[in-house]
C-alpha cells in the first residue's frame, strides 16, 4: 500500500487508542461511533494491506482505504488515475543563456536599492548587451524562464520589463527553496532580493504580472511538497487583488499574508534604512513576516469589516441569448443554476449551447456529463459549433437517410477551439460527489475556471449517511459554498418527478428529491418541449420549446416565459436569425481551400419533424 495514502488520512481517524504492530486503532469505529455505548477499540486499520474493518456486530463495517477515504471525505486518488484533461501539456522552449556577466551599472543599480553585489550574484543576477537586468529561473538546476528589467525608469511607451518568449513561467528563486519552511511569495524580482538580503529564506517572486497566474499550473506539483504559503503582495490596487486571486488559487494550502504600511520590502528596507539603520530596516521586515496574518474561514464577521460589492467588477457572462440576458443579465459568479425539464425536452442541449456561447467568450468550463459518453459529448459539440453551414451527411442504412454529422475537414480547427478550453470529468470508476468536487476544486485552484456543468444529478453517486434526499441537501450546499469560495457559476441539471396526470409542463415543485435542490439556487430554469397541440395555437405557431425562468434571485424575475425555435442538423436553440447563423471564431481561420471543400460538402439530410 502506499504509504502516503496512509500518512494523508491517519489524521482523520480522531484520536488514536493505540498502534499495534500493523494495526492502526482508532478510539471510536468511524462508521458507528462505537453506538450507542460508545465502545472503544472497535476498529482497525492494517497499514501494510490498508485494509479496515469494525468488530462491532451491529456494524461489522468491512472494506479498503480508499473506501474508508470517500467516507471520510479524505481525497487519495491521483489526479491521473479519475481525472483527465483534454488540453496536451504546453511545450516550453529552452531559454538561450547568453548572457553570465553583470555590468557595473547593475551593481549600482541594485546598491542604490539597498541590494548587495553578493546577493546578485547568488541570484545568478547578469546584464545584456545592451545594459538591462536579466534574471534567470531555474527548476532543478536547469534554466527554464528568462526576464528582462530595464536598469532605470521607463520612458513613455517604454517596457519596464519583458519575458523571452515560449519560455516556461515558473518561480524566481525555487532551487534555492527548501521543504519544511513556508514559502514566500513576492510580486517582483527586486522584492525576492530584498528578502534574500535579510536573510528569509524561501523567498520566491512570481514571473510576470499579477494578472498572470501561469505559474501556478506549471508550479504546482512542486509547490505540494510545502505546507504553508506567505503572501507579501504590492500595496496597492492591483497587489490587493492579486492578493485576493491568490488566496482563492491556493486555498488548499495554509496561507498567510504580510501587510504593511509601504509599498513593498524593497520600500520598506530602503525608507526605514534612511530613518533608522539598514538592521533595523531588516529586523522590522522579519517582523512583518512572522507576524503574517493567518487566513482562516472565521465563524463570526461584524458587518462594517465586510467589503461592498463593486458593481463595476461584476463581470457577468452572456449567455448568448438576448432575450435571456435581458432578463437575467447573465451569468454570475457565486450562483447555483438548475436547469430541469422532462425527458426529450432539451434541457441538456440548450445547457450545452450556453456553455459554447460563455466559452467563445472566453470562459474555459469544466463538464460532468453523466449520460453521455466523451465521445457522443463531443460529437454534440461538434454539431453545434459547427452550425448546419459547416457540417456535412452520412449516409444511414438502417434509417435509410442521410443525417446530419460533423465535417472532419474542421476537425483541426474545432480541437484547437476546444483545446484548453473545455475540459471533461472522465472516470472509468463511478462517478461520486466527491470524486467530481474535488475535480472541481483542482481545476477552480489550478487552471482558475469559472464555469461549471454537473449533469445531471441523478447520476450522481452521493456519498454519506441519510436517505436520497438527506444526501441530496448536504451535496447541494457543498455546490452552492464551492460557488461562492470560487466565484463560480455552477450550472446543474435536475431531472423532474413523473408528472402528475394531466400534468403537461414542469414546474419549479416537479424536481424530483428534496425541496433544498430549488430553495438553494440562485436560479431554477425550466425547459418544455412543445406539443403539437400547443404549436397550433397563435402564440406558439412555429416555435418549439418553452423556456420558463421559476426563479432569479438576482433580478427577482419570477414565471418569465421565452419562445425558442430548434435546429435539427447542428442542435442549435435560437430566438432569432442572428442566433441561428452565428458562426463561432474558429471559422475565422478556415482557408480558401477549406471554403471550397465546404461547399462540397453541404448537408443533404432531411428534418424529420
Amino acid at each position: 500500500m502506499d504509504h502516503k495514502h496512509l500518512f494523508k488520512i491517519t489524521p482523520y481517524l480522531g484520536e488514536l487508542q493505540s498502534e499495534k504492530g500493523t494495526e492502526i486503532i482508532p478510539k471510536y469505529c468511524p462508521y458507528c461511533k462505537g453506538g450507542q455505548h460508545h465502545d472503544k477499540g472497535s476498529f482497525a486499520l492494517n497499514r501494510e494491506t490498508g485494509v479496515f474493518n469494525c468488530k462491532r456486530g451491529t456494524c461489522g463495517e468491512t472494506g479498503n482505504i480508499y473506501k474508508l477515504a470517500e467516507h471520510l471525505g479524505v481525497d487519495l486518488m491521483d489526479r491521473e488515475t479519475y481525472f483527465r484533461e483534454t488540453k496536451p501539456k504546453k511545450n516550453y522552449k529552452k531559454p538561450d543563456d547568453k548572457f553570465n556577466e553583470i555590468s557595473n551599472d547593475t551593481i549600482q543599480y541594485f546598491k542604490s536599492r539597498m541590494i548587495s553585489e553578493e546577493t546578485l550574484k547568488k541570484n545568478k543576477v547578469t546584464t545584456d548587451s545592451k545594459g538591462n537586468i536579466v534574471f534567470k529561473y531555474y527548476l532543478d538546476g536547469n534554466l527554464e524562464f528568462i526576464k528582462y528589467k530595464l536598469p532605470r525608469e521607463p520612458k513613455k511607451g517604454e517596457s519596464k520589463s519583458w519575458r523571452e518568449s515560449g519560455t516556461k513561467p515558473i518561480l524566481y528563486g525555487m532551487d534555492e527553496c527548501i521543504p519544511g519552511n513556508p514559502l514566500v511569495i513576492v510580486e517582483g524580482e527586486p522584492d525576492k532580493l530584498t528578502l534574500d538580503e535579510v536573510e528569509i529564506l524561501n523567498a520566491l517572486s512570481i514571473p510576470s504580472g499579477t494578472e498572470d497566474f501561469s505559474f501556478i499550473d506549471t508550479c504546482w506539483e512542486w509547490m505540494e511538497q510545502f505546507d504553508e504559503i506567505i503572501i507579501w503582495s504590492d500595496n496597492d490596487k492591483a497587489g490587493r487583488e492579486f492578493q485576493q486571486k491568490t488566496i482563492n488559487r491556493l486555498s488548499g494550502w495554509k496561507l498567510k499574508v504580510v501587510q504593511v504600511n509601504y509599498k513593498d520590502s524593497n520600500e520598506m528596507l530602503q525608507q526605514i534604512t534612511k530613518k533608522q539603520n539598514i538592521e533595523k530596516a531588516k529586523e522590522e521586515i522579519r517582523i512583518a513576516i512572522d507576524e503574517a496574518r493567518v487566513i482562516k474561514k472565521e465563524f463570526i464577521t461584524d458587518l462594517a469589516d465586510v467589503r461592498r460589492k463593486q458593481y463595476q467588477k461584476d463581470e457577468a457572462i452572456s449567455t448568448g441569448y438576448q432575450e435571456l440576458d435581458d432578463l437575467i443579465g447573465g451569468l454570475y459568479g457565486g450562483q447555483l443554476i438548475v436547469w430541469t425539464g422532462y425527458n426529450g425536452s432539451g434541457k441538456s442541449t440548450l445547457l450545452s449551447n450556453v456553455l459554447l456561447n460563455g466559452i467563445e467568450a472566453d470562459n474555459p468550463t469544466f463538464v460532468y456529463s453523466g449520460e453521455l459518453a466523451k465521445e457522443d459529448f463531443k460529437e454534440w459539440m461538434d454539431l453545434q459549433l459547427s452550425g448546419k453551414k459547416y457540417l456535412t451527411s452520412h449516409y444511414c442504412p438502417v434509417k435509410r437517410q442521410d443525417i446530419p454529422v460533423p465535417n472532419p475537414i474542421y476537425f483541426e480547427y474545432l480541437d484547437e477551439f476546444y483545446n484548453g478550453k473545455i475540459f471533461l470529468f472522465d472516470t472509468e470508476d463511478y462517478a461520486t460527489d466527491n470524486k467530481i468536487i474535488q475535480a472541481m476544486e483542482y481545476m477552480a485552484r489550478r487552471e482558475g475556471i469559472k464555469v461549471f456543468a454537473i449533469d445531471n444529478l441523478m447520476t450522481m453517486n452521493i456519498s454519506g449517511n441519510g436517505d436520497v434526499n438527506e444526501k441530496q441537501g448536504k451535496l447541494i450546499l457543498k455546490l452552492k459554498q464551492f460557488s461562492r469560495n470560487y466565484n463560480a457559476v455552477v450550472h446543474l441539471v435536475a431531472h423532474p418527478r413523473k408528472p402528475a396526470p394531466g400534468q403537461k409542463r414542469v414546474d419549479k415543485y416537479s424536481i424530483s428529491g428534496t425541496a433544498d435542490i430549488t430553495n438553494l439556487a440562485d436560479r431554477v430554469i425550466g425547459f418544455h418541449r412543445l406539443t403539437p397541440e400547443e404549436r397550433q395555437k397563435e402564440q406558439y405557431s412555429g416555435f418549439n420549446n418553452l423556456m420558463i425562468i421559476f426563479k432569479d434571485r438576482k433580478f427577482g424575475v419570477y414565471n418569465q416565459e421565452i419562445l425558442f425555435y430548434f435546429d435539427f442538423f447542428s442542435k442549435r436553440y435560437f430566438t432569432n436569425d442572428i442566433e441561428k447563423v452565428k458562426e463561432y471564431s474558429w471559422t475565422k481561420k478556415l482557408t480558401q481551400h477549406d471554403k471550397t471543400l465546404q461547399e462540397l460538402h453541404e448537408v443533404r439530410a432531411e428534418c424529420p419533424f
